[in-house]
């Protein structure tokens, strides 16, 4: 075997989407021990999903990278519609269908395949290809397929999606999970031996250097801060219904806070958000990664929420994102992965998901708890190695061995995984 890594993932820088950036740090990390060559869509401008852009998340990319972007074919709509009304498991599905037209050429010398969900295409093409030239396959579940889709309105298909994800499992050689919840379901739902599924956390990319004032400054406003999906599946919205609940606090009369918001502007967004902004909170729109990364590691407090309990398996990147940055949290969230990791290593407050008068009290807390927003800091800054991208990194490592993978030797490694450089790109 040779050291040829296939990294499948539809959603790759400029797309402007969180796991296009968690995509592109899991390729760059491995790049310096593989050749590797990614396989993801062109994004295009318009059309009824329609992702944000952003150019400078291109600029980091591994110098050794390869990345084929091939664009999706137009199907008129008829894929999204499709996904809607539950008879497809994922809109992107004639971008799957045009990668396999393309296969030979894509996937043309021996190597592994690393395929990773979301979104449900990767794993369709990492799954047809590994049996089509007999590849080892590695299958990583960044979020919960089955799980999620066989809840709601799309349960009556649910025996559908098991079944789809049980023949791509059952291929695949190794498989990694977000969280040891979605660990223990996977080995229950098939019987899978042990050794086969690993958990590896999120992984973001290193905290911006931005000078952060001390805890006890009051030369300016206190900011919380929320970057993220404006969607159903968090509705940020409750973070400005607790704030203008806390605000009316006797306290909290004396002290200057900000709420600040970042991300597209969705149609949930302009449905459900716009109209619940208070004064004292400001959306800032959509902003490129660095930029965002800035404003993170300058905040108070940092923000993330999951609306309800389908979710409880989920590790929200945010979360990964303040522990690297130190940033004390609050969080509006069910019980599960990521409630756990905030509470037992004490790095913020929590809320039930959807409860706003307990998200006003937690946020006025933290608000008004200097000694506490330290020690939270404190307790980030000691785990960070815990959570980071290396320990995680190294854990794929282990399972890319197994598939007979090698690492590079030393001579021939490059762990410049952040720097810029040409970058192989075909259409």
């Amino acid at each position: 075997m040779k050291h040829k890594l296939y990294f499948v993932a539809c959603c790759f820088p400029p797309f402007g989407r969180g796991n296009a950036i968690t995509n592109a740090c899991v390729a760059n990390h491995l790049a310096a021990d593989y050749d590797v060559e990614v396989v993801c869509m062109e994004r295009e401008d318009g059309g009824l999903i329609a992702y944000q852009q952003d150019r400078s998340l291109e600029q980091g990319l591994h110098p050794r990278l390869r990345v084929h972007r091939v664009p999706a074919p137009n199907w008129l709509g008829l894929n999204i519609a499709l996904y809607a009304i539950g008879l497809l498991p994922c809109y992107y599905l004639n971008w799957a269908w045009r990668v396999w037209r393309r296969r030979a050429a894509l996937f043309a010398a021996p190597g592994a395949i690393f395929a990773v969900y979301p979104v449900f295409s990767d794993l369709v093409v990492g799954y047809l290809v590994s049996r089509w030239k007999n590849l080892p396959l590695l299958v990583d579940f960044r979020d919960d397929f089955s799980g999620v889709m066989a809840r709601g309105g799309r349960r009556f298909l649910g025996p559908v999606y098991r079944f789809m994800e049980r023949r791509i499992v059952a291929a695949a050689d190794r498989v990694s999970v977000t969280t040891d919840a979605l660990r223990r379901d996977v080995l229950a739902r098939y019987g899978l031996p042990p050794e086969k599924v690993e958990v590896v956390y999120n992984i973001v990319p290193p905290a911006a250097t931005a000078e952060r004032r001390g805890d006890g400054d009051t030369a300016g406003p206190l900011r919380v801060i929320y970057a993220g999906a404006m969607s159903a599946v968090q509705k940020p919205e409750i973070l400005i219904r607790a704030y203008d609940r806390a605000r009316t606090g006797e306290a909290m009369r004396t002290k200057r806070v900000e709420i600040e918001l970042y991300g597209p502007e969705s149609p949930y967004f302009k449905t459900k958000i716009r109209k619940s902004l208070v004064p004292g909170c400001r959306f800032g729109g959509f902003l490129p990664q660095a930029e965002v990364a800035e404003r993170v590691a300058t905040a108070d407090i940092g923000f993330f929420s999951l609306s309800d309990a389908t979710y409880a398996y989920a590790t929200p990147t945010k979360l990964f994102d303040y522990i690297e940055a130190g940033v004390p949290i609050v969080a509006s969230l069910p019980q599960g992965a990521a409630r756990e990791i905030v509470e037992r290593y004490e790095i913020g407050l929590v809320s039930d998901a959807g409860d706003v008068e307990d998200l006003a009290r937690c946020l006025r807390t933290m608000i008004e708890d200097g000694d506490l927003r330290r020690r939270c800091r404190g307790n980030a800054e000691s785990i960070r190695g815990l959570f980071s991208a290396q320990t995680q990194i190294e854990k794929w490592r282990k399972m890319l061995g197994h598939l007979d993978l090698p690492v590079k030797d030393k001579g021939d490694r490059d762990d410049s995984n952040a720097l810029p450089g040409a970058i192989g790109i075909t259409g």
